[in-house]
């Protein structure tokens, strides 16, 4: 598992906090959710089961995360 992401985006008057984590080799999906006051106002999955069915690739699976939560954070602002 690696270890995840943590960013707080301000927007207008409200902050919103994303959280992206690799749920592991038993669960190959990365997970992203976001909030504002403590609520998911929602959440993205992407399964990377596909990229480690010949061996798992640290590299490639912190890339999906750097991508996922770079999108979410875009979003926002």
């Amino acid at each position: 598992m690696i270890t995840g992401y943590n960013t707080d985006v301000k927007h207008g008057t409200h902050v919103f906090h994303i959280q992206t984590e690799d749920k592991g080799d038993t669960n190959p999906c990365i997970e992203s959710h976001v909030y504002v006051g403590g609520e998911i106002l929602g959440t993205t999955r992407t399964s990377y089961a596909a990229a480690v069915k010949d061996g798992r690739d640290d590299q490639a699976v912190q890339e999906l995360m750097e991508q996922q939560h770079r999108k979410l954070i875009a979003a926002i602002q």
